[in-house]
């Protein structure tokens, strides 16, 4: 998750049509060659703006996604501001976008991350995991109780293979599979029939890679403790074909040990893709090449028996005026501004 502190293949068996994004003289979006969408459907994600943006802001963001043809929202579950204090709870945010999500028919993946201080090590940062897994699973019990009726996906972590989303440890892997093995059991006690999904993974290079870190768990018995893979396949700044960064290289390298492994069966949910639109760094694109890469990656979902829903972070820039922020202007739809973006037109059902 990004943050401020990121012709029909005979196997398809039912695609949405989505338009293409081309280029024409005059800067504007044509709609083009049609595209597929995955059979899952796709949606979007917003990450942490979640926790702190107005219930006005979260209605406008969820009536903009209302306006495209997707159908699912990635929820981000911040367990450290859903229970400040063990045993006590404030699920404020949680409840507006749950239930704005699902009153404009779109299903929820919920993705649970951020260990509150009183169940982390001492001066750990928040996306630390916590001392004792089974502080996680209590509140994951506690969650898909409350939740249960209105979500039955649910994806434990964010991009646990980089320091940055799980702290500066060593053996992240192992800790990562030993919270695994914990969510699983607590989730599916509550709902038997739910999704879960390991934590989607950010694109690294050694020793960070997915690949590394998801032969990794394997090894450490992670197999029978996730119904799905998570992967977020960004292909910017080239786009993907070109070079794409281990974005979707590595997802496919992945699906290589989840059949090696016995997994075959299990799908590969893509829980971010995107492009930022900051002209001033190194990877900022333009509005309409994050178009043209947002619709590249679910046009290839869709031609992969093995691809889950594909999630587009995020709605709505934080910053648009700073182009010198990357992580400011992933917003696929909307400016800071409320302004449409170029995806808006090309995703507009």
């Amino acid at each position: 998750m990004r943050s401020r502190v990121n012709t029909c293949v005979g196997r398809i068996t039912a695609v949405v049509l989505l338009f293409a994004a081309v280029l024409i003289a005059d800067g504007r979006i044509a709609q083009a060659q049609p595209a597929l969408a995955p059979r899952d459907g796709y949606g979007f994600a917003v990450g942490a703006p979640m926790t702190w943006i107005s219930d006005m802001e979260a209605d406008r963001e969820l009536d903009a996604v209302a306006r495209t043809g997707a159908t699912w929202l990635r929820v981000f579950v911040d367990w450290s501001r859903a229970e400040p204090m063990p045993g006590a709870y404030d699920w404020g945010y949680l409840d507006h976008w749950i239930d704005g999500a699902v009153a404009r028919g779109l299903k929820v993946l919920a993705m649970v991350s951020y260990t509150p201080e009183w169940a982390r090590a001492p001066g750990s940062y928040f996306s630390a995991p916590p001392v004792e897994p089974a502080l996680f699973a209590s509140f994951l019990t506690t969650l898909v109780k409350r939740y249960g009726d209105r979500v039955s996906s649910w994806e434990v972590w964010n991009e646990p293979n980089v320091p940055l989303f799980f702290g500066y440890l060593d053996d992240r892997a192992a800790r990562y599979t030993e919270l695994l093995k914990a969510a699983y059991p607590a989730i599916k006690g509550v709902q038997p029939h739910s999704t879960v999904l390991a934590a989607g993974m950010s694109r690294a290079f050694a020793p960070d890679a997915p690949p590394t870190f998801v032969e990794a768990m394997y090894a450490l018995g992670a197999a029978g403790f996730f119904d799905a893979m998570a992967m977020h396949p960004y292909v910017y700044p080239a786009g993907l074909g070109v070079d794409d960064h281990n974005g979707w290289s590595d997802v496919e390298r992945v699906r290589r040990l989840m059949v090696d492994n016995g997994d075959g069966a299990k799908k590969i949910w893509m829980t971010e893709i995107g492009a930022p639109t900051a002209a001033a760094t190194p990877g900022g694109v333009s509005q309409q090449e994050q178009a043209r890469q947002i619709t590249d990656v679910l046009a290839r979902a869709a031609h992969t028996d093995y691809s889950g829903p594909v999630f587009i972070y995020s709605i709505r820039d934080i910053d648009t005026a700073d182009e010198t922020d990357d992580q400011d202007n992933f917003g696929a739809l909307l400016t800071s501004d409320w302004q449409p973006k170029a995806t808006a037109e090309v995703l507009a059902r």
